[in-house]
């Protein structure tokens, strides 16, 4: 009987041991990023179909987006902002607002000086994008919001 139990009780801590030797190498592959997928993940910019986004690009301090105004008609600009889902969210300076953008014409929306809400070079970012227009053309002339979304690796320069 007791070499029964013996020869069980290598068995298992023969196993253990092995266990043990691939929890520690895991440890250290997660822990030099080699289980990092977020930089596999694409990187991608989404508006509703009004406001196509072009392109954008993610600083340390800046947020860049490009965008067409699809809509159909001119539009007046008067609220832009971003923020995400951290606490606290991230701040940045918007660009100018109460401007004029004409119909089928391109625009550069540069967001500064970026900081907080997790907004890190080289990490994934997650960014909400609120924009607040009218129609100039329309007679009441009532407010419209879309919300954008961004999600990219902030680059080092």
């Amino acid at each position: 009987m007791r070499a029964k139990s013996q020869a069980a009780m290598e068995f298992l801590s023969t196993y253990v041991w092995g266990f043990l030797v691939i929890i520690l190498t895991m440890s250290a592959l997660y822990y030099f990023g080699i289980f990092d997928f977020g930089k596999f993940l694409p990187q991608k910019c989404i508006f509703p179909s009004q406001f196509r986004c072009l392109d954008f690009s993610l600083r340390p301090s800046q947020v860049r987006i490009k965008l067409n105004n699809g809509i159909g008609e001119d539009v007046r600009v008067n609220l832009l902002q971003i923020t995400n889902d951290a606490n606290p969210a991230i701040s940045c300076t918007p660009p100018a607002v109460n401007f004029n953008w004409a119909h089928d014409t391109q625009l550069d929306l540069t967001f500064s000086s970026c900081s907080g809400g997790g907004y890190l070079p080289n990490q994934r970012a997650e960014l909400k994008i609120t924009m607040r227009y009218y129609a100039i053309n329309t007679p009441s002339q009532p407010n419209h919001i879309i919300n954008g979304k961004i999600n990219g690796r902030v680059t080092s320069s």
